[in-house]
This record gives C-alpha cells, structure tokens and sequence, in this order.
C-alpha cells in the first residue's frame, strides 16, 4: 500500500468525485466515523481509499510520516505497484489539484513500513 498526502480546500465528496473522474473509476463510497471521513474506489486490481480526518493535523497524530499541513490521505493499494506508477498516480493529483502530493509512507504489512520523503510536483509548478 502507498500512502500520499495533500492538502486541499474541497469537502471529501468532490475531492473524491474529481479522484474518480480523473482515474475513470467508480463512484466512491463514501462515510465517516469518529474523527474522519472516507471514500473508497475500486477498479480492477487498483482500490484507492482517500481518508479526510475533521481536524488538520490528526493525519499527522495518526501516522508521523505524513507532512505538516496535509488533510487529505490517499492510500493506492496495487499488486506489484512500481515507484513510477505511484509517481504517475501523484503527478496526476498535483496537477488536478495544484498542490504538491507527498509519497511518504509504503506500508508492506504489519510492522513493515517504508518510510518516504518524496515531494511530488506536477506541470502545473512549471506554468
């Protein structure tokens, strides 16, 4: 599993809605519990999971990978993903949403994380 972070202004339905219409994916299912908001698609073998906790910095309290500023997750679940792919995947994000997307955690299974500090800038940063 990869894990992005971001940040942005939109609510988590049309946040997921532009997700969706961007990667031609199913409309999210969308809910929420506690102390966040989610959405999950699923395509084939790619499922993306976008989580939008209600206050900023609780993404951070959850997981110290995330960046300072972040308050939307997205987790890219893809049998054999390649860091070119999850690239790809965050360039489209930052450029759909004019921010930059950060790789910062890949979660191989309990206990075994990699740790990222990849900064993914789009086109956009280049206008």
């Amino acid at each position: 599993m990869e894990h992005l972070a971001l940040y942005s202004e939109l609510n988590l339905s049309d946040f997921c809605n532009k997700i969706s219409d961007l990667f031609v994916l199913p409309k999210f299912v969308l809910d929420s519990e506690n102390e966040t908001e989610w959405g999950e698609s699923k395509k084939g073998d790619l499922q993306i999971n976008v989580s939008r906790p209600f206050e900023i910095g609780t993404l951070q309290e959850w997981d110290d990978t995330v960046p300072e500023g972040c308050n939307f997750g997205i987790i890219i679940t893809k049998p054999n993903i390649k860091q070119k792919e999850v690239e790809k995947i965050g360039e489209l994000i930052t450029n759909e949403f004019k921010t930059s997307v950060f790789h910062h955690r890949t979660w191989l299974g309990p206990g075994q994380n990699i740790r990222r500090e990849i900064e993914i800038k789009g086109s956009y940063n280049n206008i």
